[in-house]
């Protein structure tokens, strides 16, 4: 956490250049920097930062805590896409394996099967159509934004919160956007809610069965 506290107070210093306020109240976001070295766990002899435990955090309910696996699609050719997610746990039964994680040549990334080229270090991003820069990694054919993803600190009624969290273009809240199909089954991916993120259709900020929270960023 060595790092994390000298980017604390570096950030302290640039507070009133970071105004950028969350959807939740009294919360103010700060910049922790850019690259790996902002990461919690960072190594200056290796350049990374991991293994990370990166997880749901402040909805208020049951989700808190759970970790991300990955949700694949089959792209043409083969390969691999697709979202991190979270899955509800259903009559007791136990959470699927989390996703490794860790941050490499600055670039938070996830260990996945990415079909034909292998299991691999991934690279993730926030990414899609301005109304769902959605958690995930190899999106084809993508559209704009492209999020970098980065940490950020929380600064609640004046005070600093001791973890780092996940988020892009100083915004740090997701929305956790519901699905259920008769192949996948029920999850959860997590959307950036950035200013152009209200629902298309209905303009309302969330679409039916969201809900809003954090991704708390630790090391493991």
């Amino acid at each position: 956490m060595g790092n994390l506290r000298t980017y604390l107070s570096e950030a302290l210093v640039a507070i009133s250049l970071a105004c950028s306020i969350s959807a939740a109240a009294n919360v103010t976001v700060l910049p922790l920097g850019s690259g790996c070295a902002s990461f919690p766990g960072y190594d200056n002899t290796t350049g990374i930062a991991g293994p990370l435990h990166v997880a749901v955090d402040s909805t208020g309910g049951e989700f808190d805590g759970f970790q991300f696996v990955p949700q694949f699609s089959t792209a043409v050719g083969g390969g691999a896409w697709g979202f991190m997610v979270i899955r509800p746990v259903a009559n007791g039964t136990a959470a699927p394996e989390p996703s490794p994680m860790q941050c490499a040549n600055d670039t938070l990334q996830a260990y996945l099967d990415m079909g034909f080229v292998g299991v691999r270090w991934q690279n993730l991003i926030a990414a899609g159509t301005p109304a769902e820069s959605v958690f995930g990694f190899g999106l084809p054919d993508l559209p704009d934004p492209n999020y970098h993803l980065e940490t950020y600190q929380h600064v609640v009624d004046g005070e600093i919160q001791p973890d780092a969290y996940l988020g892009a273009v100083n915004i740090t809240t997701w929305g956790f956007n519901y699905q259920n199909f008769t192949e996948t089954g029920e999850y959860y991916f997590a959307r950036l809610l950035d200013h152009n993120s209200n629902n298309l259709a209905t303009g309302e900020p969330l679409n039916p069965g969201e809900f809003t929270g954090y991704i708390k960023v630790t090391a493991a």
